[in-house]
């Protein structure tokens, strides 16, 4: 069962991330309509998808995932208890997000690009190396995904060895916030230890 303590540092984190989704969405929806009636998108793949249904669709995807957030936290509160698998899909919502942007803003080129390593750093750090290196995996398998759809169906992708070094960019990214994470717990672990012990021994003097 979890700890007072640890749920509602948890929870706390799922509300900071929440409060950020809102504002980068408020931000973005307007800035991609801007590209939409200005022509200044650079769509990739075949198929012209990005319009107004896009980035509807976008914001309504986020606002879903950021209003069930809320209802499960609200939740989390009244059952002392919030389920482990809340910041992995999270996560994962993150990631698709900012492919779904990357999609009309260039693809593999876009700008947005760097959101990926904010969302994996930021995970990272607040849960450790297991979130870590399953968000490493997932936006792999994400960018894969962008790259695969940007140069389908002749997949003749110019500077592949660039985008080889992303991915181990990636993995380097993870596995290092993990790292970092774990060696932080470590260190708490201990912090905490000597706490317990140094009040056990000025209880005993007493």
């Amino acid at each position: 069962m979890q700890s007072t303590e640890k749920m509602l540092w948890e929870i706390r984190n799922e509300k900071n991330k929440a409060g950020v989704r809102w504002l980068i969405l408020f931000i973005l929806v307007p800035y991609l309509g801007y590209l939409l009636l200005t022509g200044r998108s650079i769509e990739i793949g075949q198929e012209h998808i990005f319009n107004w249904y896009y980035i509807g669709s976008l914001a309504c995807f986020v606002g879903i995932v950021n209003s069930t957030v809320m209802l499960i936290l609200r939740q989390a509160l009244v059952k002392n208890f919030i389920h482990p698998s809340i910041k992995y899909l999270t996560m994962i919502s993150d990631f698709l997000a900012v492919a779904l942007v990357m999609i009309p803003t260039g693809g593999s080129e876009s700008m947005f690009f760097v959101l990926n390593f904010v969302v994996l750093v930021s995970n990272g750090l607040r849960y450790g190396i297991r979130v870590s290196l399953a968000g490493t995996l997932v936006m792999n398998l994400f960018y894969i995904a962008l790259i695969s759809y940007q140069y389908y169906p002749e997949m003749q992708i110019p500077g592949i060895q660039k985008e080889i070094l992303k991915l181990g960019g990636f993995w380097l990214v993870g596995i290092y916030t993990g790292y970092l994470a774990l060696r932080f717990e470590t260190l708490r672990g201990e912090v905490e230890h000597y706490q317990k012990l140094l009040a056990e021994a000025l209880e005993n003097k007493s």
